[in-house]
């Protein structure tokens, strides 16, 4: 059974007989619509519906819906890691408040590092002013001399060498050792 939609199509009214490129693509788009019965019209009105409705949910509202998950996520684990950070930048804080105060000048610096060496049993064999700092170096210490020297440096002046250099001599350690006054 012919219908006249259909009666038109086979006389050659194709949707694709008009490209939408040609200057009668609006008026053949529009033809073609009258063509459809009612009942086909409100079927391809409720089908470009509901593609337009999965491609708005899918395509644009459930993607920045997971956005703003994944952006929401990530700002609490910022948070707490920012929590975190602070909570150890405030207990460096207070460890640098328990130091005791560095020596402020180059003669005070060079009598703690001396005082603290003498104390801890080690020999320094050298020990010379540069520019402000002061180089030492030891040729014969025990591991326990050294690090009994370092241990007190920090807890008696909050010191510690700017640069260090071990190096095994025979059965004992050679040290070179540099500190550089606190900055102003």
């Amino acid at each position: 059974m012919s219908t006249p939609s259909s009666a038109g199509r086979s006389a050659g009214h194709s949707p694709s007989a008009a490209t939408p490129a040609s200057p009668g693509a609006g008026a053949a788009l529009r033809a073609w619509w009258q063509q459809r019965e009612p009942r086909e019209r409100a079927m391809l009105v409720l089908m470009c519906a509901a593609i337009a409705a999965f491609v708005l949910w899918y395509g644009v509202f459930l993607p920045l819906r997971r956005a703003g998950e994944a952006a929401q996520a990530r700002h609490v684990r910022a948070a707490a890691e920012l929590a975190r950070v602070q909570a150890e930048v405030d207990r460096i804080a207070l460890l640098q408040a328990q130091l005791p105060a560095r020596p402020a000048d180059p003669a005070a610096l060079k009598q703690a590092v001396l005082a603290t060496a003498a104390q801890a049993g080690l020999r320094i064999g050298n020990a010379r002013e540069d520019g402000g700092g002061l180089e030492i170096e030891s040729e014969s210490a025990t591991p326990a001399q050294l690090f009994g020297w370092l241990d007190a440096l920090r807890r008696e002046h909050g010191l510690a060498p700017a640069a260090l250099s071990v190096a095994r001599n025979q059965q004992r350690l050679r040290v070179q050792a540099r500190f550089v006054p606190p900055s102003p």
